[in-house]
């Protein structure tokens, strides 16, 4: 806790020093998962309990189960659609490479692939939701109160397939139990919105689509996920238009590697299919 209480003060200073100089934007990766959205909301709160004001932006929007979801939870605004200016300095939360030209401060992120954050501030180390590490920061630094540790237990289930995944931290699992009791919330309910369960009639470049992520380490390559009944047999067809959609796209657009993940969270499972320029490998 005092690792992390020094460094939210670190970065309180870092952000209130540039803010003389222009404005601060905290940002997730693009097409924000709900995680993303919970940690910008998250981290804007902290930053505010220091009196250091900073709007959330995207530029690229959520995908329709995520905002059914956050919408829900109360933590979506549309503004947060209207992108950044090109003189704003970004924090950057749930990742810590951007793809765009805007200065890059500081991150604090829950991914450790490569590359290393190249900015100023950096937070990165594995935790179930890097929602879970904003509320760490600001429990350290006595700024958490009821709903920040609500939201902070909704990033948990969301990023982690209702704790199921492999992101999961098992020692998280006291604090998961202490959180829905203490708070009344249903297990069966919150466990549900943590599947993100898609619709197998969505259109195909949708579905294909979902959980987007851009990954640039010598080559370009990305990965996108879904999350499925597989009791419901409508999906086997869509998989197949699906992989067959990105095979298209990637050799279209000149990816090295692309991963489809299909998420059965139900049955606890996953298949992946790994798609190249020359085919499914």
């Amino acid at each position: 806790m005092d690792f992390l209480k020094a460094k939210t003060r670190e970065l309180a200073e870092l952000c209130r020093n540039y803010q003389k100089k222009g404005s601060v934007v905290i940002t997730g990766h693009d097409n924000p998962d709900a995680d993303s959205i919970i940690s910008a909301e998250l981290m804007r709160r902290l930053l505010g309990a220091f009196s250091i004001e900073c709007r959330i932006a995207f530029c690229t929007s959520p995908d329709n189960v995520t905002l059914r979801d956050m919408r829900a939870l109360g933590v979506w605004n549309d503004d947060f659609l209207l992108g950044f200016d090109a003189d704003d300095a970004l924090l950057l939360v749930d990742h810590h490479k951007s793809f765009y030209d805007n200065l890059v401060i500081g991150c604090v992120d829950h991914h450790t692939t490569p590359p290393a954050p190249d900015c100023e501030f950096a937070i990165v180390y594995k935790a179930s939701s890097c929602g879970k590490m904003i509320y760490d920061m600001m429990k350290a630094s006595s700024v958490a109160g009821d709903e920040e540790e609500k939201l902070a237990l909704y990033s948990v289930y969301l990023d982690t397939q209702s704790c199921r995944s492999s992101k999961f931290n098992k020692t998280d699992a006291p604090w998961i139990e202490e959180c829905l009791s203490k708070h009344g919330i249903d297990r069966d309910a919150i466990e549900k919105m943590g599947f993100c369960l898609n619709s197998p009639c969505e259109p195909i470049d949708v579905i294909s689509m979902y959980a987007y992520k851009r990954y640039e380490f010598k080559s370009v390559s990305a990965s996108t996920a879904i999350q499925i009944d597989d009791e419901d047999k409508g999906w086997e067809s869509v998989i197949e238009s699906a992989v067959d959609h990105l095979l298209k796209k990637t050799r279209k657009e000149g990816y090295a590697l692309w991963a489809f993940v299909v998420n059965k969270p139900i049955k606890s499972r996953s298949d992946i299919y790994f798609i190249k320029e020359n085919g499914i490998v």
